[in-house]
């Protein structure tokens, strides 16, 4: 008893002092909600998400500009986002709202138009926003941020938001059919840390000791979003396809794991020789096949797949996780159910993909 009190003071002293978790609303919780009628009548054509992530507060400021074409009259938009963070401006078409003309009490955010939209009309919603991100208690199982430290003592941060929805940390349709046509990410790091992110990387900026990289990827699963930050060193290499394209290969991983991420590495090509063979193309060939190492077990961000295996290999002399993962590209990146009551059809043909691969 007495160690155990022990260990529990030197955890304490050990682990940044932070705001209090806020709990949830059911709304939050619950992703892939219905939808309103206002979200079901918007083509949700781009996010361009700023986010400055701050690990010495477990903090994340968020910019928000979500651009929305109408597919019927609107009056208002809606869009999910937690209510635990705080929300400093809202804009419609650069012009500032006051705060009785939106509100976010259960994390269904509404916001009443300046001027009512006709049918073909676009959109451009801006929400500044600031808080602490929810942490996960079990990643990927159990979603929200992981906040931790690689082996060589810098922060080591990642999200991971299948069960709870992207909602956990931007505002967005948190619903299968809510998937934006293009996302840029802009993501602030102190620096020398590295932001692995999803699609095609834009470049990157260092200023008064802070990096900015920028990411865009085109129509990304609302699940696949993902902040990836870490003291990352790179392998790359291209593949070239049976399709006569060539795929970018990226695998970021951490700065003492040379030689084992080397020999992972080694899996890339095979795999997508297996895959283009027996399914078909890669979908996101145009943006890579990417894969990052995280502080949680995994999850199939596009282009940037999480990998936390510890390059664990299965009796068959494989990582089974890095190829369930991949399969995830085509099942469920690629072919998205349209709700998440069938997201057998995401695991179930993304699970049968091992036994394929070893015949």
């Amino acid at each position: 008893m007495r160690r155990g009190l022990l260990l529990a003071c030197l955890w304490l002293c050990s682990t940044p002092l932070v705001a209090k978790q806020g709990e949830l609303s059911g709304h939050t919780y619950d992703s892939g909600a219905p939808r309103t009628p206002e979200q079901e009548a918007v083509v949700f054509e781009k996010a361009d998400l700023q986010f400055k992530v701050d690990p010495a507060n477990r903090s994340l400021h968020g910019d928000a500009a979500l651009t929305f074409r109408a597919t019927a009259p609107l009056t208002r938009l809606v869009v999910d986002l937690d209510r635990n963070f705080k929300i400093d401006r809202v804009e419609v078409d650069g012009k500032a709202l006051a705060a009785q003309d939106w509100s976010n009490p259960e994390g269904r955010m509404t916001v009443d138009l300046p001027q009512p939209l006709a049918t073909g009309d676009s959109t451009t919603l801006r929400i500044r926003y600031a808080g602490n991100p929810h942490v996960a208690d079990r990643a990927p199982w159990d979603g929200g941020f992981v906040w931790s430290k690689a082996p060589t003592g810098e922060p080591w941060i990642a999200s991971a938001v299948q069960l709870q929805g992207c909602d956990l940390f931007w505002p967005c349709i948190d619903h299968p059919q809510g998937e934006p046509l293009q996302v840029d990410q802009h993501i602030t790091v102190p620096a020398p840390l590295v932001a692995a992110g999803n699609g095609v990387a834009m470049g990157m900026q260092e200023k008064d000791g802070w990096r900015t990289y920028h990411w865009r990827v085109s129509d990304p699963n609302t699940y696949a979003i993902a902040l990836n930050i870490g003291p990352y060193e790179l392998i790359e290499a291209d593949y070239k396809s049976r399709y006569g394209n060539t795929i970018p290969m990226r695998f970021w991983y951490l700065r003492g794991n040379e030689a084992k991420a080397k020999v992972l590495f080694e899996q890339f090509p095979l795999l997508l020789d297996f895959f283009e063979n027996h399914i078909g193309p890669f979908p996101f060939a145009g943006e890579k096949m990417g894969v990052v190492e995280t502080p949680h077990k995994g999850m199939e961000h596009q282009s940037i797949n999480a990998y936390g295996n510890e390059y664990a290999k299965d009796e068959f002399g494989y990582d089974e996780l890095l190829q369930h993962e991949f399969a995830h590209e085509w099942f469920g990146n690629q072919l998205t159910n349209t709700s998440w009551d069938d997201m057998w059809l995401h695991e179930g043909y993304g699970s049968y993909m091992q036994p394929l691969y070893l015949q």
